[in-house]
């Protein structure tokens, strides 16, 4: 009987083992410049990289072919594409600055094609920042295979975030009272 016990706990400490959460591997960085919001310069292992924040895709900060592209898609000016860019920025500011030390989580792709490393990004208070970014709703969520670690929940922060920015303001009716 007590054999029998033995290897039932065994089997279920294997079981809960087994079906556990990994523990998340993260490594250290520190911050160098803020490129935009979904980009930054960082010092990781030595050398300077850029570092492309994983599943989000901020608005451009400069005049270029992607901000006709997506004023056009969206049915507005490339000064709004670009000053909603510069918000993003901003708003990555108020997080990190020069030589503020980060934690890198990198997901199955480790590069992109230009070279940049990507990776989800992680502050000093364990917050990720890719996830106050979309709960704040400054971006798009941004999704490519193979890096879909957290795309649950990144599309329900974006969604979530849509949500509150449709909401009216002040706690007004959206429609105006009858007179």
């Amino acid at each position: 009987m007590k054999t029998v016990a033995a290897s039932a706990m065994t089997a279920l400490f294997v079981l809960t083992s087994l079906t556990a959460a990994a523990p998340v591997y993260k490594e250290p960085a520190r911050v160098m410049r803020i490129i935009n919001g979904d980009t930054l310069t960082i010092l990781y292992q030595g050398k300077w990289e850029e570092i492309k924040l994983l599943g989000l895709d901020m608005p451009e900060t400069t005049l270029n072919d992607r901000v006709y592209e997506k004023a056009l898609k969206n049915s507005t000016t490339p000064a709004e594409i670009i000053n909603r860019g510069l918000t993003g920025r901003e708003f990555v500011k108020k997080y990190l600055q020069y030589g503020s030390q980060i934690w890198i989580e990198f997901d199955m792709q480790r590069r992109d094609h230009f070279s940049r490393l990507l990776g989800y990004v992680y502050l000093p208070d364990g917050r990720m920042l890719n996830e106050i970014i979309l709960k704040a709703g400054l971006s798009e969520p941004l999704l490519i295979s193979p890096n879909l670690k957290y795309k649950q929940r990144f599309l329900e922060l974006a969604r979530l975030a849509q949500k509150e920015k449709s909401k009216p303001k002040s706690g007004r009716s959206a429609t105006p009272a009858l007179r």
